[in-house]
């Protein structure tokens, strides 16, 4: 967004970048190729014609009306799906780090020669397979380590078709004869150690051969893998704090992980089959919250790799199902898989990157912290900083959407419904001037339904209308289809004085914590409910939205709302060519 001052006005406004009334400043950028280039990074570096952010006082809540004290990231508004491939970061190769081959250990295991057979436990039990001495190999190049592998074919030099051979030396070609290749053998790996993408390079990893700063494992061994953290910029070391792998509540969050409080499956295929399992019901049943919303058959997972964000959220299966730990229903209450690494950038301070490659929806990490409410956020963040606060605006999210659903229904298709409600419908004759038809009757039951669904506090279970001896109330004339159209509201899941919940990672929490902005982010945040089913309290988890390349920075996009934060301004370093110029 841009912010323009009109001097004989005497105000400011915000304005959208695509907005028309700035096509004057864009028809000259347009002019040259530079000016494009300025336009689209948000960088006033050319002297050219350019929209700059200026730093002239307004009013908060004419920018804003959701004024807050502190600045917190949303962890489920719809986070930017533009991706700016070309430009994202990428750490130059030179010598003090680059991308390198890994080889494989002479005394590796080979695939047998494939002889004619049924595929049985046999055909893999010599390898010996332990997922515990893998701490230091990349995810994707496990199975290799274990008798498997991996061949990249490419036809006219740009189809690329890939292929594993197997311990007993069969050939599999995609996910799918993968999965019941390890069903048929017992195996105890997982699906998502396997990759059939062509541009995936599963032996390539990041290495950093001179640092200024250099720490072993910033986790302490807390964390399965090691994360390391290099310092190539100054001597600086990170912040010191205490470094956790689960969120914990502070007093007044009421966080209840109780077992007896989850719903869960009796599966025994490992919840392969989506339509039998009750924890996969859950997540389809979620879709129904949201209305107009396409209710996808497949949503979710997919070999325990999320395509695309559920916004709805996901229901993994819990400590009371009957599935294993093999389940692809389960994916972020799982160890840390991926080999990352705390860096120092250049502009925006500590970072986050990947030593390997990432494949398309791929599980990267969660964001821990301490559980606070929103007043003790509020004043935490005052007094010593909120640059780690991450709001669990899941309720909020869901119930803005559902209001803007119910904003689009025009008044005309509601006379249209009521008209049709009521055209067998009889008015009593002792109803006279205060009622003087039955459409703005019918108009008046649905807009005080509005009113109800869109308070704050749980509405009362009596409803019942005032009695008015003049006017004869039409409610059982209204059809109970044109009640279901307005959802139920999720803020019944809130007390009366109960508000949004706040994670706080600046003290305490995990490496999720580090991750950049960007306004052309490679991940995504996705809401995961793993040990409760409270609607206030997902787990905040991150997904790969593209491929990654070993090295690359892993950033998401905050979500923050430009002027919520009365007098404080931030500006965004993402370097993107969607960059917006300003986070706050």
């Amino acid at each position: 967004m841009v912010k323009l001052y009109f001097p004989d006005l005497k105000r400011t406004e915000w304005l959208y970048r695509g907005s028309s009334r700035l096509w004057n400043i864009f028809e000259k950028q347009s002019q040259s190729e530079k000016g494009i280039r300025s336009r689209n990074s948000g960088l006033a570096y050319l002297n050219k014609p350019f929209v700059e952010y200026t730093s002239i006082e307004e009013d908060p809540h004419v920018l804003n009306p959701s004024v807050k004290s502190v600045a917190r990231k949303s962890t489920s508004k719809g986070s930017t799906l533009q991706t700016d491939t070309t430009t994202e970061q990428k750490t130059t190769q030179n010598e003090d780090y680059r991308t390198i081959k890994l080889k494989l250990p002479d005394n590796i295991m080979f695939p047998k020669l494939y002889l004619p057979h049924k595929c049985k436990p046999s055909c893999i039990d010599w390898t010996e397979y332990d997922y515990s001495k893998t701490k230091r190999v990349n995810v994707l190049s496990i199975p290799l380590y274990f008798g498997f592998r991996r061949a990249v074919v490419t036809f006219n030099k740009e189809l690329k078709n890939v292929m594993y051979k197997t311990p007993c030396g069969r050939t599999v070609r995609s996910m799918d004869e993968m999965y019941e290749y390890l069903v048929l053998t017992n195996s105890k790996m997982t699906i998502d150690l396997f990759d059939f993408s062509g541009w995936v390079k599963i032996m390539a990893e990041f290495r950093v051969y001179k640092s200024i700063v250099s720490i072993e494992d910033l986790s302490m061994g807390k964390e399965f893998r090691k994360l390391t953290c290099v310092n190539n910029i100054n001597d600086k070391l990170p912040p010191a704090m205490e470094y956790m792998t689960t969120r914990k509540a502070m007093p007044g969050v009421n966080l209840n992980v109780d077992s007896n409080f989850l719903c869960g499956c009796d599966c025994t295929d490992n919840c392969r089959d989506k339509s039998n399992c009750a924890c996969w019901r859950l997540t389809f049943e979620g879709q129904e919250m949201i209305p107009n919303l396409y209710k996808d058959p497949n949503i979710g997972y997919i070999n325990r790799r999320l395509p695309e964000r559920v916004l709805s959220g996901i229901y993994e299966c819990n400590s009371t199902c009957k599935c294993s730990d093999l389940c692809v229903n389960r994916v972020v209450q799982q160890p840390l898989s991926q080999k990352l690494q705390l860096f120092m950038t250049e502009k925006k301070g500590w970072g986050v990157r990947c030593l390997n490659d990432i494949p398309q929806g791929g599980f990267v990490c969660i964001y821990v912290g301490y559980l606070l409410t929103e007043n003790d956020a509020n004043e935490g963040g005052i007094n010593y900083g909120d640059e780690y606060l991450a709001e669990l605006d899941y309720i909020e999210v869901i119930e803005k959407i559902k209001e803007g659903y119910e904003s689009d229904v025009s008044e005309s298709d509601q006379e249209n419904d009521s008209s049709r409600t009521d055209d067998k419908s009889t008015i009593s004759e002792s109803s006279d001037e205060d009622f003087q038809s039955t459409n703005e009757g019918t108009s008046r039951v649905v807009s005080d339904f509005v009113s109800r669904l869109r308070k704050r506090k749980t509405p009362k279970k009596d409803v019942t209308a005032k009695k008015d001896t003049k006017v004869v109330s039409n409610h059982s004339k209204l059809k109970v289809r044109d009640i279901k159209k307005k959802p139920k509201p999720t803020r019944e899941y809130f007390g009366e004085n109960e508000s949004v919940y706040i994670m706080d990672a600046k003290t305490s929490g995990n490496i999720g914590r580090y991750l950049n902005h960007s306004c052309s982010p490679n991940i995504f945040v996705q809401n995961v409910f793993v040990d409760t089913h409270d609607l206030r309290f997902p787990w905040v988890s991150f997904f790969a939205l593209h491929y990654i390349p070993a090295g690359t920075e892993l950033t998401w996009d905050y979500s923050y709302d430009i002027g919520s934060v009365p007098g404080k301004v931030m500006k965004c370093h993402c370097d993107s060519l969607m960059c917006r110029g300003r986070l706050l």
